[in-house]
């Protein structure tokens, strides 16, 4: 009986939908580094998402914050910030921000956007969100062996972050 019903319980679970079990990484620390093939192998780059609010856990009502910077880009030269798991489908590529790069090749961009279903790849692109990748930040949980890292915390932010809601020390 209890395995009919451990059965029935694994059943249940697999007929969810992906975005119920989706889990909402509130802060999100970003590394990026060079895709194969790059138009800038010395580049690197890193950035936040963090969530802001949301009356529910639903999307895409949740709003997120993001700031980003880069250096070993071409120098005056347009890039876009874009991920996947934004809005409704949580496969295609979003631009979330845009920049172009100083006379030596670094530069930063900041945004806030609403709905995030699952953060797993972001990536620097040559232009707007269909061009060339760069560099890229992956979330290893998902994509072993990606360029680049997404780390998620909870409410823990960076030291020079505002607005921490972990209580570990040094962390506020």
């Amino acid at each position: 009986m209890r395995k009919l019903i451990a059965l029935l319980g694994l059943v249940a679970l697999l007929a969810l939908p992906a975005s119920a079990l989706a889990a909402h990484e509130s802060n999100n620390k970003l590394t990026f580094a060079p895709v194969a093939g790059s138009l800038a192998p010395d580049g690197a780059g890193s950035g936040i998402i963090n969530y802001i609010k949301g009356t529910s856990e639903d999307e895409p009502d949740t709003a997120w914050s993001s700031a980003f910077r880069f250096s070993g880009l071409v120098p005056d030269t347009t890039y876009s910030v874009v991920i996947r798991g934004q809005f409704a489908d949580a496969t295609a590529f979003s631009a979330i921000c845009e920049l172009t790069t100083n006379p030596s090749g670094s530069g930063t961009c900041q945004s806030q956007f609403l709905g995030l279903q699952r953060l797993a790849i972001a990536q620097l692109r040559l232009g707007g969100v269909g061009g060339t990748p760069v560099l890229q930040a992956t979330r290893q949980a998902v994509l072993p062996g990606g360029p680049g890292a997404i780390t998620s915390d909870g409410g823990c932010r960076e030291r020079d972050q505002a607005g921490s809601t972990c209580e570990a020390p040094g962390l506020n």
